[in-house]
């Protein structure tokens, strides 16, 4: 194949896995409120609406729309930071934990079905190609940054 055709297989196979079900639920888990939650239960502290839209590449107003959404469905709670009343800290609840971990789980059963269907070698050579994908993104930068309009991301 030339590099044409290998470029257009490439595009078709991830649009095709882009559309598949299981990029559905693992999507949820990049943008959106359970992104967000995530990203808030992750955290070793309390983090400001601030610092969530700059960890997430986030606008301001949609931080604080998905905040609220947050806060409405009982997810997380707001607080004003002891130490400086202009600081709001945000911070999960029980609920919002016991939420993320049974996204969580489903996630997983998700994934050892495909493991059992695909088969020990096929994941562990997906991985393996995954991993090197991954790993070329700052090559990528480094040789082609200048072209794509950015440099040193």
């Amino acid at each position: 194949m030339d590099k044409i055709q290998l470029r257009d297989a490439l595009m078709t196979q991830l649009w095709r896995m882009y559309r598949m079900d299981i990029m559905l639920y693992l999507r949820e888990f990049l943008v959106g409120e359970t992104a967000m939650l995530e990203v808030i239960v992750s955290a070793e502290e309390p983090l400001t609406p601030t610092a969530l839209s700059e960890l997430m590449h986030l606008s301001r107003a949609r931080t604080a729309n998905l905040l609220r959404t947050l806060r409405e469905k009982g997810y997380i709670s707001m607080a004003m930071d002891s130490e400086d009343r202009r600081r709001m800290n945000v911070t999960p609840t029980e609920a919002g934990i016991s939420y993320l971990g049974e996204k969580h789980a489903f996630l997983e059963k998700y994934f050892d079905m495909y493991v059992d269907v695909l088969g020990e070698e096929n994941i562990s050579g997906l991985t393996k190609l995954l991993k090197v994908t991954a790993d070329s993104e700052s090559a990528l930068w480094e040789k082609f940054g200048k072209l794509l309009g950015k440099e040193g991301q």
